[in-house]
């Protein structure tokens, strides 16, 4: 077995990552790909509303796979596995607890995430501290540990934690009092960089209601987010994950922004662009679907916007698809071969880890 000795910081933490960016990735597609074929045909029958409900629940595995598969970075035993799995899931915040009505639990979403991360290092750590001294017992001790201790630990701390969230949140909204130019453009490029930090965009935007105007500029940043990482995935990736990112995987690179924060840059460029282009546009979109980019956003944003058919689909075809692809490229070819403070191999994504 391996020691915690054997790994640097880095190589520790990058490895935590890249378990949570594939967790993300594996728990979101579905909704993210199939997701509104399957909402729009949910009423046509009991079996479509089962597979809808399938790709909604699937978000709700993002802790249990996010513990699962960073004990699989690290090697651990089927015991060591299950048990950072477990910790992860009770500390992530995916749960809430009600004392009323005699106690209810209540699944509410992915959690935070941040603090899924918090809670995910301090299992795997927890394992290799007392792997070497309870040998056999094992399959008694590493769940409790896990369940008493880290996911306790990760209960406690979760008010704490999630006070990021709520004043990045804060922040977002107060945003929203601007002038529509100035608003439109910061909100793009904020949504642009949160989507790509373990950060959710979807429960910032929803909890603190930003809708209207400033609910379309947010969804144009997220998309225009993932359009910009596809172009520069494209480069050194395969097929499939330049497909993946066009529809929302690209915390599956939360280890290459980690390690390479200036990658952010270009996306923040391509982010204010494209909102700075919707304050002229003014795509609208509603609190609960401000924080999706493709397809959900442009689906949502179609059917708020008036006029007919034709020039509403040129309308989401520009500021969703067509414009952010231009601004990104430029902002890519600046950061890249330009500056030259991003090199192409910084957007490799290594599936096999």
């Amino acid at each position: 077995m391996t020691s915690l000795k054997e790994y640097t910081m880095g190589d520790f933490w990058n490895r935590i990552m890249s378990a949570v960016a594939m967790a993300i990735v594996v728990a979101v597609t579905p909704s993210a790909i199939v997701g509104p074929l399957f909402q729009a045909l949910a009423t046509h029958g009991a079996f479509w509303s089962a597979l809808n409900t399938a790709c909604n629940m699937a978000t709700y595995a993002v802790p249990v796979l996010c513990g699962a598969l960073a004990a699989g970075q690290f090697n651990f035993t089927m015991i060591e596995r299950a048990s950072v799995a477990l910790a992860t899931f009770l500390g992530s915040g995916a749960v809430n607890y009600s004392a009323k009505g005699g106690g209810t639990f209540t699944l509410v979403g992915m959690g935070d995430l941040i603090n899924t991360i918090i809670v995910t290092a301090l299992a795997v750590f927890a394992i290799f501290l007392i792997r070497d001294y309870v040998g056999s017992f094992a399959i008694i001790w590493d769940p409790i540990v896990a369940t008493c201790i880290v996911g306790g630990i990760g209960m406690f701390i979760y008010p704490y934690v999630h006070l990021v969230s709520t004043t990045v949140g804060g922040i977002l909204n107060s945003f929203t009092n601007l002038q529509p130019v100035l608003m439109c453009t910061l909100l793009g490029m904020a949504f642009a960089v949160i989507i790509a930090t373990p950060l959710s965009t979807v429960g910032l935007a929803y909890a603190f209601g930003i809708t209207g105007i400033a609910g379309g500029a947010s969804s144009v940043g997220v998309s225009a987010c993932f359009l910009a990482v596809a172009y520069a995935c494209s480069k050194v990736n395969g097929k499939g994950v330049v497909v993946a990112m066009v529809f929302g995987s690209v915390k599956m690179m939360l280890a290459n922004f980690l390690k390479h924060p200036q990658m952010l840059i270009p996306l923040a460029i391509t982010g204010a662009l494209t909102g700075f282009t919707d304050s002229f546009i003014q795509v609208k979109n509603v609190a609960a679907d401000a924080g999706f980019g493709i397809p959900v956003g442009p689906i949502n944003a179609y059917t708020l916007m008036s006029g007919s058919v034709g020039t509403k689909l040129l309308t989401i075809a520009l500021i969703y698809f067509i414009l952010p692809t231009i601004y990104g490229i430029l902002a890519y070819y600046l950061c890249t071969h330009v500056f030259h403070f991003i090199k192409d191999e910084y957007w490799k994504v290594d599936l096999d880890k």
